[in-house]
């Protein structure tokens, strides 16, 4: 009976997480209301409570997901096969399909943007830079990535450029052409990045992500 009890009550906060994550979305943090939450949840307030004492901890529970669902991707990727510079592409590829259709992790990326943090949350962006940059060494020793460029730079523009790129969209389009302006982005970094000798490199990168979108 205990166990079931656990399971309800886990059950029961993934199901009101979720749905704070939906009115985040929505609403962003500010706009955010617990009666909204608890509206779109179709739980009472004492419930809610009885998991979450605040807003803040709603948010921080949905940042958590959202954390732990990206560092799987990129742990994923960058354990997976394909050359270190794919690696970096599919990553980005993924977030964005990923911002698209989770929910968590799309409400996630709207509070990373509108969140002040003093404790070490997020996570995210740290992580992915870390993980970018230490995928740009080893293409960098692949002879992908020219040898003039700094690691920590282009991994921190790679994942700045990702971060407004979807924001952007997201404005303007209700993120309908994130996954062509990512590709775009990408045409544009690896023109820049990539050896002369290694040109070719770059078409087959960006018609694996024209395949991916049809």
């Amino acid at each position: 009976m205990k166990e079931v009890q656990q399971e309800r009550a886990i059950a029961t906060r993934q199901h009101i997480i979720v749905s704070a994550a939906a009115v985040f979305d929505a609403a962003g943090f500010a706009g955010a209301s617990l009666g909204k939450i608890i509206e779109e949840a179709g739980t009472t307030r004492g419930a809610l409570h009885f998991h979450f004492p605040a807003k803040e901890s709603l948010a921080i529970a949905v940042l958590r997901e959202h954390n732990d669902r990206m560092t799987a991707v990129v742990e994923g990727i960058t354990q997976g096969a394909g050359s270190a510079l794919e690696q970096i592409v599919e990553i980005s590829r993924t977030t964005a399909r990923m911002i698209d259709k989770d929910v968590i992790v799309r409400a996630g990326t709207r509070l990373l943007m509108e969140l002040t943090y003093t404790g070490d949350l997020p996570v995210a962006y740290r992580m992915w830079i870390d993980a970018c940059e230490d995928k740009v060494r080893k293409a960098i020793e692949d002879g992908d990535i020219v040898p003039a460029v700094s690691p920590e730079a282009v991994a921190y523009l790679v994942i700045s450029s990702l971060a407004g790129v979807e924001m952007v969209s997201s404005v303007l389009s209700g993120r309908d052409d994130l996954d062509r302006r990512v590709e775009e982005m990408w045409e544009i970094l690896l023109l820049g990045l990539v050896p002369a000798d290694r040109k070719w490199k770059v078409a087959g990168l960006l018609a694996s992500g024209a395949r991916e979108e049809t």
